[in-house]
């Protein structure tokens, strides 16, 4: 059922987010970026953000690349409570007998960074 509704469930969630994320982070997503930080795949509880995409007056470069697990903390701290939010509202407006759904979180860098991906689980519900 969830998969008829990826694009809907993606646009929601992107929106969300950049109208609840902090400016600290928004000012530093890369104008090329749009309006889309964070992809998923819902039915297997699987979300992707690339922290490559905050590089904005090259701050992914010179600083998080530096500091990655870091920044991949504090990027959790702010955004993992409006992914819950956002998943829950539009899930039990989907589906009112859903009682469990949780997902994990991948933050990633440039494959070139060889950076290890930091992995966060998020319970929805």
């Amino acid at each position: 059922m969830l998969n008829l509704y990826r694009q809907l469930i993606s646009n929601n969630l992107n929106n969300t987010i950049f109208e609840e994320l902090s400016e600290e982070w928004l000012d530093r997503i890369s104008p090329e970026v749009r309006s889309v930080v964070i992809d998923g795949f819902y039915n297997a509880g699987i979300l992707t953000i690339n922290l490559s995409n905050f590089n904005k007056n090259e701050f992914y470069t010179k600083s998080i690349r530096h500091k990655f697990p870091h920044y991949c903390e504090n990027l959790h701290i702010q955004i993992g409570p409006v992914i819950q939010r956002c998943l829950r509202r539009m899930f039990l407006g989907f589906n009112p007998n859903l009682l469990e759904y949780k997902v994990v979180l991948f933050m990633e860098g440039n494959d070139d960074d060889h950076l290890e991906p930091v992995k966060f689980q998020l319970e929805i519900f």
